[in-house]
């Protein structure tokens, strides 16, 4: 009996093998609901705010803990000007002392370090190894909402040749899951809950064409030396935080139509600015602006234009903004980019000659794109406004 017994134990195990190597073996995981992968993430998804002085809001994005000693992934615009930066967790704990770790500028992640230790870390997954159609969920800040969650697919694992503006030398994953400025360093999950990249950015020529950097690729920002120490975040505040203040500042938002200084000599006539050929002329000179944000996507013309009539240095440079580009002396364009940028371009009226171009950021909302426009347009317009005195243009006008 004991020789037939282990002659029957000795078949079992040879019969298991073979089922082993036919590939059935033990099966794979099943998947989650999508409720129960955000909320395993969500604990993992920090809120990062920045700030370009230790009190003034400027940036809201997302952090991915990668290791339970208090070190996260996010995205590098969101950290790279900031003055002060604050982390907090959905369980209300918040860090304002953060230094950066590693940067990798081709990508637009950086690493950032807070006193934590314990931090529950997502398991890692592979965005290489997705395919079209995959599964996934996304937990980010959208619009400054914190713990905004939204599901979609894997669109494709491409090169970033392939996306404009997303650069070069590097891979993305596009997902269908929607988001919008402030899921900047959001988490894209697969249906284990298992974390395969972080949100980098969109394209808004289209429907949900959203793009995120593999993890894998940019664990290695974790073992850097510390870089750089940021001044305390704990005055920041979301701007639901401070409502009363934002509305209050909504009511001064107007038009700059009624300049006050640098007082422009009366014998300069609309035609000679016109007429004019000389960019640095004109930028002296110009009276009227247009404003024409139609393809910002994010915020609205009339919106650019209170963050313009908001700024107060632009408001001193005797320039009037009209609603109607035939009275303009040049005309300003914004559009948007990948990652939330929004280029833009001054305009010659008569002759569409480029005057001035750069680009704002708008890390979280579409009014806070506006006002790094204005502000970015308004550092580049004072050396003209504000320097050498302004004087008729010679040789162009005639007598």
């Amino acid at each position: 009996m004991n020789r037939l017994l282990a002659r029957t134990v000795c078949f079992a195990a040879v019969f298991s093998l073979f089922g082993l190597a036919r590939g059935q073996g033990p099966s794979a995981p099943l998947p989650l609901t999508s409720d129960q992968v955000i909320e395993k993430a969500s604990p993992s998804v920090a809120l990062v705010l920045t700030g370009k002085s230790s009190s003034e809001l400027n940036g809201v994005g997302a952090g991915i803990v990668i290791q339970e000693n208090g070190i996260l992934l996010t995205v590098y615009h969101l950290v790279k000007d900031a003055q002060a930066v604050q982390v907090r967790f959905k369980n209300g704990e918040t860090f304002d002392d953060v230094r950066l770790l590693g940067v990798d500028q081709r990508r637009g992640v950086a690493a950032i370090k807070i006193n934590a230790t314990a931090l529950p870390v997502l398991p890692l997954g592979s965005a290489s190894k997705t395919k079209a159609g995959d599964s996934i969920c996304v937990v980010s800040h959208a619009a400054a909402l914190p713990w905004t969650a939204s599901t979609g697919v894997v669109s494709a694992y491409r090169l970033a040749e392939e996306v404009p503006g997303a650069g070069s030398g590097y891979r993305l994953l596009q997902f269908t899951a929607p988001t919008a400025p402030g899921s900047s360093g959001g988490v894209v999950l697969d249906a284990q809950a298992r974390a395969l990249g972080l949100i980098v950015g969109s394209i808004a020529q289209g429907q949900n064409l959203n793009f995120a950097v593999p993890i894998e690729s940019v664990l290695g920002l974790a073992d850097a030396p510390v870089g750089r120490t940021f001044a305390s975040g704990a005055a920041l505040r979301l701007p639901a935080e401070r409502a009363a203040s934002n509305e209050s500042n909504v009511t001064r938002q107007k038009p700059a139509s009624s300049p006050k200084t640098e007082p422009q000599s009366d014998d300069l006539a609309k035609s000679d600015v016109l007429r004019s050929k000389d960019p640095d002329f004109i930028l002296r000179n110009f009276r009227t602006m247009y404003v024409d944000a139609r393809r910002a996507v994010y915020f609205r013309s009339d919106q650019m234009k209170g963050a313009l009539g908001s700024n107060k240095e632009f408001t001193v440079m005797r320039i009037s903004l009209v609603d109607d580009p035939a009275l303009a002396d040049v005309v300003l364009e914004v559009g948007y980019t990948f990652a939330w940028d929004y280029p833009y371009a001054l305009k010659h009226q008569n002759t569409s000659m480029v005057l001035l171009a750069g680009k704002g950021h708008g890390p979280f909302s579409g009014p806070v794109g506006a006002t790094s426009v204005a502000n970015q347009l308004t550092k580049q317009l004072k050396p003209y406004r504000f320097g050498a005195p302004k004087v008729k243009p010679t040789g162009e006008t005639p007598p």
